[in-house]
């Protein structure tokens, strides 16, 4: 399947499970990979006929930077309804990582992975 992707987007937010965690921002990571076919783009050259990654980066930093989630995979599933919202006939594949989360041993990072399929 044919699939555009976004890597290694960043941005700090209000999200945990404890309240202290969400008192202060925290830095998340997220990489996206929306299937669809890319046949007719690939031949017009237009972006009517792609996935905007500008406009679903924008929608995932909005998203992450102005609500406030307990869970990681809330936050990862509220992502994929607001791709779905722009471009329903996507499969989307969502990693987020929250970036050095308070946990034993010191990890570099925590997350998950959600896939949903299209919705149409």
């Amino acid at each position: 399947m044919d699939a555009v992707f976004v890597r290694g987007l960043e941005f700090e937010g209000n999200h945990g499970y404890t309240a202290a965690e969400r008192r202060g921002t925290r830095r998340f990571r997220v990489s996206l990979t929306l299937e669809r076919d890319l046949g007719a783009a690939s031949a017009s050259d237009k972006i009517v006929d792609t996935v905007d990654y500008w406009k679903v980066s924008e929608a995932v930093v909005r998203l992450g930077t102005q609500s406030t989630f307990r869970l990681l995979e809330a936050l990862a599933g509220a992502m994929a309804a607001a791709i779905h919202d722009l471009y329903p006939d996507v499969a989307v594949t969502i990693e987020l990582d929250k970036l050095a989360p308070p946990c034993p041993g010191v990890p570099a990072a925590c997350g998950v992975r959600l896939h949903r399929p299209p919705r149409a």
